[in-house]
């Protein structure tokens, strides 16, 4: 790993931490080695969120269903379980938060793009023709939580560029 990658992996340890603990009062700790495992047939949450302009690429945020849902009402504060449609609005807006924060080191102008949402069993998401350059993985409690920021080829400077 290069020192700008370990840079840009600060960086998304330090945002993710803050956005985590305005959001809510649950355990979030850095994860280090090759990252969660999981159960391959569990309910996973896959938000991604796209930034354009200068640099253009994507920010990746999965987590498990279970956690999100205990994410979720913990936003909401609520009695009741959250829906499907509340989990999949806090799980964007998690998203959105940390691509808006990443935005911020980029070379600019750029933008991001609303969030999408994806729930479901044993997927895999990509992003075609994008290299990871970044990706940290978290904990909160026993279940995994992952941040990628994913790059688009050909894209002028990179996330050290305006760090």
């Amino acid at each position: 790993m290069s020192s700008t990658d370990s840079h840009i992996e600060r960086h998304i340890e330090e945002i993710g931490g803050a956005i985590w603990s305005t959001l809510c009062d649950l355990p979030f700790e850095r994860t280090y080695g090759p990252g969660p495992t999981g159960d391959v047939g569990a309910s996973t949450v896959t938000s991604l969120v796209h930034i354009e302009g200068t640099w253009q690429g994507a920010v990746l945020v999965q987590l498990p269903l279970s956690l999100a849902t205990t994410l979720t009402g913990a936003m909401l504060q609520g009695e009741e379980a959250p829906d499907a449609e509340e989990v999949r609005d806090a799980i964007g807006e998690l998203a959105n938060m940390m691509a808006g924060n990443l935005k911020a080191l980029l070379p600019q102008p750029s933008r991001i793009s609303l969030p999408a949402v994806v729930f479901g069993r044993d997927y895999h998401l990509s992003l075609v023709g994008t290299t990871p350059v970044a990706r940290v993985t978290f904990r909160s409690g026993d279940e995994p939580v992952v941040v990628s920021l994913l790059q688009h080829p050909g894209t002028a400077g990179g996330p050290e560029a305006a760090a």
